[in-house]
């Protein structure tokens, strides 16, 4: 083996870039400069303000120092960390002056993932942003096979669980011919209840799993979304009446025209539908479809639990369920492939919420849309 061969040659890392923030031009300068001798791609800011305007660019590490003239640096670790588009940011306070314990409790607390004071030696600094690094890059590789597990487990599970559904339902349809209402026909259909509840987590889970490699694949068709909304108003009414949840419709007349994958968006609505009758606690829920401005909007709106400010943003993420006083089934899914569903579509979903008011989801979709799918 010829180690000077290119084939031979270990793989380079890639880039990595961090955002420098202080307001002091001397220590902004030399930390830059240990940062590109150590190997790294590095951004300036010197102040709070254009730090959070450079963090959009998610750079892999954002080493912030505390004291700045507009934003302090446990507001600036607030708000990446509230920001949707930042919130998982490898964050690290570097402070000379705030420098007690009960500096380094309060930008832990406020979410900053390091906190180290100086005077920090060149190569010292440099180990401590190669081992967050590492933790998080253990943490991503953690996540990968969580999702290759889940991947290959709802593939195994889909295949029996469809057979042995179907086969139930059959079951089902014997007895009732011979014996309508009988005492096996009220046991198997309560399997055959939990069994389309379980085939609809696996489903969920593989749909979860092409998004984490693949992406949204639209089969664009088009759809008629107000019918879409009807059948699933339709489906959905059995599961809102054993939940006490009065569960109406207003829908135009007229067809609602859009270019879009249409099992897709049943499945959208059936998720926001879903969610209405768990969390209604037996109050009434509304749909409502109508256009505006080139956009078909659907809201749905309950009077349920609600949701608090803080946990709005984070509904919409993987496997994310908000406390509540109940005890609600599932796996956090249903809204994070709802707005990823609405994303492929070029639209957007929204949520207006206060604990104990219910909540309105509005479901906003493009009717004309000129970039290709």
């Amino acid at each position: 083996m010829n180690p000077s061969d290119p084939q031979n040659a270990p793989a380079a890392r890639p880039v990595v870039s961090v955002l420098n923030v202080n307001d002091d031009p001397a220590t902004l300068y030399l930390l830059s400069l240990t940062l590109k001798q150590g190997g790294y791609q590095v951004l300036e800011a010197t102040g709070g303000r254009e730090a959070l305007r450079l963090a959009q660019g998610r750079p892999d590490l954002v080493l912030l120092d505390v004291h700045m003239p507009d934003i302090d640096g446990y507001e600036v670790c607030r708000r990446l960390r509230a920001d949707e588009a930042t919130h998982d940011l490898l964050i690290a306070h570097l402070s000379s002056v705030s420098v007690q314990r009960e500096d380094r409790v309060r930008g832990l607390a406020q979410g900053a993932d390091a906190y180290w004071t100086r005077p920090l030696a060149e190569d010292e600094l440099l180990a401590n942003i190669e081992a967050l690094l590492r933790l998080q890059t253990r943490a991503r590789d953690a996540v990968r096979a969580r999702d290759s597990f889940l991947r290959i487990a709802a593939h195994e599970l889909k295949t029996p669980l469809t057979v042995l559904r179907l086969n139930l339902e059959r079951a089902v349809e014997m007895v009732s011919d011979a014996e309508a209402d009988g005492p096996v026909e009220k046991r198997l259909t309560p399997a055959v209840r939990q069994l389309t509840r379980l085939q609809n987590l696996v489903d969920n889970l593989l749909d979860v799993s092409r998004l984490s490699t693949q992406g949204v694949a639209l089969q664009v068709d088009t759809v008629d979304f107000s019918q879409v909304v009807r059948e699933q108003m339709e489906r959905f009414q059995g599961p809102a009446r054993s939940a006490n949840v009065a569960l109406t419709a207003e829908l135009p007349d007229a067809p609602v025209l859009l270019f879009g994958d249409r099992r897709l968006l049943e499945q959208a609505v059936g998720h926001l539908l879903s969610n209405a009758v768990k969390f209604g606690q037996g109050q009434p829920a509304k749909t409502r479809l109508s256009t505006h401005e080139g956009q078909a909007v659907l809201t749905v709106d309950d009077g349920g639990v609600g949701i608090a400010p803080a946990d709005q943003a984070r509904i919409f993420r993987r496997f994310e369920r908000v406390p509540s006083a109940g005890r609600f089934e599932g796996l956090g899914l249903g809204l994070y492939l709802t707005q990823e569903i609405a994303a492929a579509h070029d639209g957007t979903l929204t949520v207006k919420s206060a604990l104990g008011q219910g909540a309105c989801f509005e479901l906003r979709l493009p009717l004309h849309r000129t970039q290709r799918y």
